[in-house]
């Protein structure tokens, strides 16, 4: 009886091949993604638009009913002419300039970039301008109060909730385009290289990730605010041009996993069974 002097290993399973890191996906977005407040607004208010019709709806259909019942006897006119501060304080006027002064603020957003110092000077200078104003009321003993509500009485707007709801439809399949295109640019960040995927067939460009350097930027504190947006500067070896990402969702958490990743170089023997299978 011999014995075969060469020990064979014993096969690899498919299960216990370590896979490959897929690393971190990083996109990039427009600024339209900034209108998620006004989106927002948009149903809420359309909702509310909603209940106030069918109140009215009601209200009309019992104030009928009423009229018929007293047509038979002399009936006073109850039409009374409304004031510029009772029809300012309407619900459907309300609703409007609700939805429109966040609308400007989202232009406002996406107009000009507020950083830090900028956000916080501005702030600064909404708040010394209403103590100036409360200040000149209280020292010439005038009534603030009454001539801003008599400026508002001026302000009337009016949209049923077809308005709104159809706004709120309208960016919600452009954010819907824009969450299905995004795969045809984006970055992919591997512990030995940056992959560049873009176009319709993902062609691909690949970056070495050997002293890779990278900041975090944030331009605009109300991006952040609302998405945690911000900008990545990423600073390749042998490369005149730094890659410039911006509009990156949840940024922090971005940094926090490139920070994981960049910690360490992956080295990684590859067997002739694991190239087989893939």
């Amino acid at each position: 009886m011999s014995l075969d002097s060469k020990s064979t290993p014993p096969p690899t399973s498919a299960s216990s091949v370590k896979h490959r890191d897929q690393g971190i996906r990083i996109f990039t977005y427009p600024k339209t993604i900034f209108f998620f407040p006004t989106l927002v607004i948009a149903f809420l208010c359309g909702f509310v638009m909603l209940y106030e019709e069918h109140q009215n709806d009601k209200n009309k259909s019992a104030a009928a009913a009423v009229k018929t019942i007293e047509s038979s006897g002399p009936q006073a006119s109850s039409d009374q002419p409304v004031t510029k501060e009772e029809r300012f304080r309407r619900v459907e006027n309300l609703v409007a300039i609700l939805f429109l002064t966040v609308f400007a603020f989202n232009l406002l957003i996406m107009a000009i970039d507020f950083p830090r110092f900028a956000a916080a000077g501005l702030l600064v200078t909404i708040l010394f301008i209403l103590f100036f104003v409360l200040w000149f009321g209280a020292y010439f003993q005038l009534n603030v109060a009454r001539a801003i509500l008599h400026f508002l009485g001026h302000l009337y707007g009016y949209a049923n909730s077809g308005f709104y709801f159809t706004i709120g439809v309208i960016l919600s399949v452009i954010f819907a385009v824009i969450y299905v295109t995004r795969w045809l640019d984006y970055w992919e960040i591997m512990p030995n290289e940056i992959l560049h995927h873009h176009g319709p067939l993902s062609d691909l460009e690949r970056f070495p990730t050997l002293n890779l350097k990278f900041d975090k930027e944030i331009p605009d504190v109300f991006e952040f605010a609302f998405l945690g947006s911000g900008r990545l500067v990423l600073h390749v070896a042998d490369e005149r041009k730094s890659i410039v990402l911006d509009n990156v969702l949840f940024i922090n958490t971005k940094e926090e996993a490139l920070k994981k990743q960049m910690s360490r170089l992956e080295v990684r023997v590859t067997t002739d069974q694991e190239v087989a299978e893939s």
